[in-house]
């Protein structure tokens, strides 16, 4: 049992204590557990991000193209 456990568990069996907002934020400060995660979103996000960036300009030169061969074939016919 880690030290965040054991001080959860501490606080539940005390009735009629009150936990102060200093020890909330001391304790979630300590927690480490979601990191990982945290850091996992961060870095899906940003490539995410790169992905529909170059999706962005990927359409403009295709539609760009389209746009030129259909003039091309205008002019032609």
């Amino acid at each position: 049992m880690t030290n965040v456990e054991t001080a959860e568990t501490t606080m539940r069996n005390r009735p009629g204590r009150r936990v102060c907002l200093s020890h909330i934020a001391a304790r979630f400060g300590r927690d480490t557990r979601g990191t990982t995660a945290i850091e996992y979103t961060l870095i899906t996000g940003l490539v995410f991000l790169a992905i529909v960036t170059a999706l962005h300009l990927y359409a403009d030169r295709v539609g760009a193209m389209y746009q030129y061969i259909g003039n091309a074939i205008a002019r032609s016919g």
